[in-house]
């Protein structure tokens, strides 16, 4: 038993002094590797976000503004009765709406997305696209046809659900699920270090621009707009939830996707409930 000691012994002395072995310098240098890579990951992810968010957010002004012009260039007709503002609805704006949801979410997902957030994303593009195709077709069909004795009362009410009804609430669908899945993403894969405090300014203002589209598409059309706030409530609460419950101890600086869903979302509710109370009384009015 001794004997089979010693030459234990002598076996661990041979390979720790006949191994090289690594210095404590080696390991520190490891961790400041692996700080570095994090540092770098982080720098790319919020540079791909602020891409696609300032992108993001052009269209959207864009798509706000030429729905909200009464006359110019957007009224031009071109196809049939499609006028340049159908046109552009359909065939710019929901697909660049629609890739953006898609790269947004891999941006997010790092390569590890499970399979469920990849199928709300493409359900989510699938409902935008499919909204925005028969809302507008559906919109300018009652517009160029509104002359009395062009259509009969069942076809009028049949575009009119196609427009108010089945394509408005396709597209909040799309809008509900591709804002459950990059919140969600966002939550799985947060940032491993606090964005610095210009970064953030730039998704807050992202955020501010992004309120002002919803806004501007809100408050002008009471009440017919009071179920979409609605909507707006399902899409932000579930996030906010899980944030707490989940990710409570996570920073906000860490989740810059929630510094532009959180301001634009809350804030358009609370802005447009203000906004009819000013207007219209909506609480205690006459």
């Amino acid at each position: 038993m001794t004997s089979a000691l010693r030459v234990k012994s002598v076996q661990w002395w041979l390979f720790h002094t006949l191994m090289p072995q690594k210095p404590a310098v080696f390991y520190e240098t490891q961790q400041l590797d692996l700080g570095k890579r994090f540092l770098d990951n982080d720098k790319i992810v919020l540079r791909k976000l602020g891409g696609l968010f300032f992108l993001f957010a052009v269209v959207c002004v864009a798509a706000g503004a030429s729905r909200l012009a009464t006359s110019g260039f957007n009224f031009i007709v071109c196809f049939d009765i499609l006028r340049v503002r159908e046109l552009l609805s359909m065939f710019l704006f929901a697909p660049l709406i629609c890739l953006m949801f898609w790269l947004f979410n891999r941006t997010l997902a790092q390569g590890r997305a499970p399979g469920f957030l990849d199928l709300i994303c493409l359900l989510a593009i699938y409902c935008i696209a499919c909204g925005m195709g028969m809302h507008d077709p559906a919109n300018r069909l009652l517009s160029a046809y509104r002359a009395e004795g062009m259509m009969s009362a069942d076809m009028r009410r049949s575009i009119l659900f196609m427009d108010d009804q089945l394509g408005h609430w396709v597209f909040w669908c799309g809008f509900v699920l591709g804002s459950w899945c990059i919140g969600l993403q966002q939550l799985r894969t947060p940032l491993k270090n606090r964005m610095r405090s210009h970064t953030a300014v730039f998704f807050l203002c992202v955020s501010l621009v992004l309120l002002g589209v919803m806004l501007t598409n809100l408050w002008d059309e009471y009440p017919k707009t009071f179920a979409d706030l609605g909507v707006i409530g399902i899409a932000v609460a579930p996030l906010l939830a899980a944030h707490l419950i989940f990710a409570r101890k996570v920073s906000i600086l860490r989740l810059p996707v929630l510094w532009v869903i959180y301001p634009a979302y809350i804030g358009s509710v609370v802005g447009t409930l203000l906004c009819w109370q000013l207007r219209y009384g909506i609480i205690g009015g006459g």
